[in-house]
């Protein structure tokens, strides 16, 4: 993995009643879904269990808190794109395990393309057949290496997000291969963005955020500007 990916990390325990309990805590959040959406959600679960006994995916042992903190976590923020219009070719940056991409898409139809770009051969090939269970041809994985914003500018984007690599050297970059007017969604609260980068780029602007609940993160997103602006300044 690149510098500021995510620790690899262990294990992934077996639901047997999967679809119950995603149900029941993603009603509790106030979602509702489909029996598609379920079908996608269980094959990714799955594919994590049967891949999760030669393959480290994730260091949350407990099933509920699996589905709260990954499941959930993509697809309130997919829902959240939803209510903001986003639509677009979608590109998630250390994608892993699926998450949160794949949820977001599922919340998220208008989010396509997919592209999911994943620097670990093992990783690699995990996202590959999970895109292949969830019939997704519009879908792709790039296996890659990326340390700066040009790394990326082959696949320009109207939707950005990451949960893998630590955002700050791209957004001080301006996300060069996100394509005007497009949209980055950070997992993060505006108070850990405004410490990190006090000024952002005037290519980019914040205008929307979230919380997650039972979340210290929250959503930001953040929209390119088609022209130029003067850069926004957190006070």
């Amino acid at each position: 993995m690149g510098p500021g990916l995510k620790p690899a990390a262990t294990g992934f325990p077996s639901v047997d009643n999967f679809r119950e309990t995603i149900l029941e805590v993603a009603g509790s959040s106030g979602l509702t879904l489909s029996s598609k959406q379920l079908k996608v959600l269980s094959a990714h679960h799955r594919l994590l269990v049967q891949w999760g006994r030669r393959t480290n995916l994730t260091a949350i042992h407990d099933t509920e808190e699996i589905i709260r903190r990954h499941f959930m976590e993509g697809l309130l923020a997919g829902s959240f794109l939803t209510r903001n219009g986003v639509r677009g070719a979608y590109l998630d940056l250390g994608s892993g395990n699926g998450f949160p991409a794949v949820p977001i898409r599922v919340a998220c139809a208008a989010a396509s393309p997919l592209i999911l770009v994943e620097s670990s051969r093992k990783r690699t090939a995990f996202l590959r057949a999970l895109v292949r269970e969830a019939g997704w041809t519009d879908a792709r994985v790039e296996s890659r290496r990326v340390l700066r914003g040009r790394d990326l500018e082959d696949l320009p984007c109207d939707i950005f997000t990451t949960r893998g690599v630590l955002p700050f050297p791209l957004l001080v970059e301006g996300l060069p291969f996100l394509r005007p007017g497009g949209t980055a969604l950070l997992f993060m609260r505006r108070s850990t963005l405004e410490r990190e980068i006090p000024v952002l780029s005037p290519t980019l602007r914040l205008v929307a955020e979230a919380s997650l609940p039972g979340r210290q993160a929250g959503l930001l997103l953040l929209q390119k500007n088609q022209g130029p602006t003067p850069p926004e300044c957190f006070t």
